[in-house]
C-alpha cells in the first residue's frame, strides 16, 4: 500500500516542481548566452 501513495506523492510535488526549476534554469541560460547576441546584432541600429 505504501508504493502507490508514494508514486501519487512524487507525481504530486516532486514532478511539478522539479519541471518548474528545470524551466527556470532554462531560461536563465538562454538569456545569459543570447542577450549578448542579441545586443550585438542590433548594435548601430536606432531604437
Amino acid at each position: 500500500m505504501i508504493g502507490p501513495l508514494l508514486i501519487v506523492l512524487v507525481m504530486i510535488f516532486a514532478i511539478p516542481v522539479g519541471t518548474m526549476l528545470g524551466g527556470a534554469a532554462w531560461s536563465g541560460l538562454m538569456g545569459l548566452l543570447l542577450a549578448d547576441d542579441a545586443d550585438e546584432r542590433n548594435e548601430g541600429k536606432p531604437s
